[in-house]
C-alpha cells in the first residue's frame, strides 16, 4: 500500500503515467470502506480528474504554508492528490474501453494516427542526430493490435527521455505524447477486455472507488486553502469548487453529495483549527 505522508514534495519527481497512477493505488481503492464510496451520477470523472490534476499545480507553491499549517495532514494530501487525479483518469478510460471490447477499429485508428505522427518528427530528429536512431527501430513494427500498441508507447518514452534536448527542436508537444499514450492505454484495455471476457462491473466499482476517494481529498485540499487564503479570498481561482456549474436533478436519480460547505461561508474571518485533544483524536483534517 502506498504511504502519502512524505517530507520530500511530489512536485520534485516525475509525474507517473495515468496507468501507472491507477495501479499503485489500486490496494488503496479496493480496502476503501463500503461507507466511503459514493455513486455519482453527475460528476464527470474525467472532467473532475482534470480540475484536479490543474489545482494541484496551482496549489503547489503555498506547499510550505500549507504543511507548516496543517503539518502531516496536508503533505498527505497534497502528495496524494495528484496521483488520485491520473488515477481518475486512468479508470474511467478503462470503463470506457469496457463499454464496446470487441469493435477495435476506431481505437486502432486513433492510435495508428499517433504513431504516424510520433514517428515522422522522431525521424526527422534522428536525421539531424538529435536522437539515437537505433532507439528507434525497436518501434517499426505495427502489424497486428499488440506490435502497434508497443511501437506507439516506445516512442513515447523515447522522446520523453530526450524531451529537455529536444524542446525548440520539434513542433510536437508534452500534450501531443500524453494524447498517444492515452490513447494506446484505451485500446490496451480494451484488448484486455475482449481476450479475457472481462465484465464491466469491475470497472464500474474501481471508477467510483477512484472518484469518491479524489473528491474526498480534494475537498480536503480545497478546506485547507479556503483557511490559508481566505483574506485574499481566491480560493476559487486555485481550487474551484468541483460542483460549479453543475446543476443538480433531484435526489432519486442524483446521488451526489451537496456541495462543500466552503461555498456557502459568510465572510466574516476563518474558522480557527481545531486543537488536538486526548478526546478529539488529532489535527483538523485527514485524508
Amino acid at each position: 500500500m502506498p504511504t502519502f505522508d512524505t517530507d520530500t514534495p511530489s512536485t520534485d519527481t516525475p509525474s507517473p503515467a495515468y496507468g501507472a497512477a491507477l495501479d499503485e493505488v489500486r490496494e488503496v481503492l479496493a480496502g476503501m470502506p463500503e461507507t466511503e464510496v459514493q455513486r455519482f451520477t453527475t460528476l464527470d470523472a474525467s472532467a473532475a480528474a482534470a480540475l484536479a490534476e490543474a489545482s494541484a499545480s496551482k496549489v503547489s507553491p503555498y506547499r510550505a504554508a500549507l504543511v507548516a499549517q496543517f503539518g502531516a495532514a496536508a503533505r498527505s494530501a497534497l502528495d496524494e492528490l495528484p496521483l488520485l487525479a491520473r488515477a481518475t483518469r486512468q479508470a474511467d478510460i478503462e470503463l470506457a474501453a469496457s463499454q464496446h471490447p470487441t469493435d477495435l477499429s476506431a481505437m486502432q485508428g486513433e492510435v495508428r494516427a499517433a504513431y504516424q505522427l510520433l514517428v515522422t518528427d522522431a525521424d526527422s530528429l534522428a536525421n539531424r542526430k538529435l536522437l539515437d536512431a537505433q532507439r528507434l527501430e525497436s518501434a517499426r513494427d505495427i502489424q497486428g493490435y499488440q506490435a502497434l500498441l508497443k511501437s506507439t508507447l516506445v516512442l513515447v518514452n523515447v522522446l520523453r527521455d530526450r524531451w529537455p534536448q529536444l524542446v525548440g527542436h520539434t513542433p510536437l508537444g508534452l500534450e501531443d505524447l500524453d494524447r498517444a499514450e492515452m490513447s494506446a492505454q484505451r485500446m490496451s484495455a480494451a484488448l484486455g477486455d475482449r481476450d479475457h471476457g472481462v465484465s464491466r462491473a469491475p470497472a464500474v466499482e474501481l471508477r467510483a472507488r477512484a472518484l469518491s476517494r479524489l473528491v474526498r481529498v480534494y475537498e480536503e485540499v480545497r478546506r485547507m486553502v479556503t483557511f490559508l487564503r481566505w483574506h485574499q479570498d481566491d480560493v476559487d481561482a486555485i481550487t474551484p469548487s468541483l460542483w460549479a456549474g453543475r446543476h443538480r436533478r433531484g435526489r432519486a436519480r442524483d446521488l451526489e453529495p451537496e456541495p462543500s460547505p466552503t461555498n456557502d461561508i459568510v465572510r466574516e474571518g476563518p474558522l480557527a483549527p481545531v486543537v488536538p485533544s486526548p478526546n478529539n483524536g488529532g489535527p483538523p483534517f485527514s485524508a
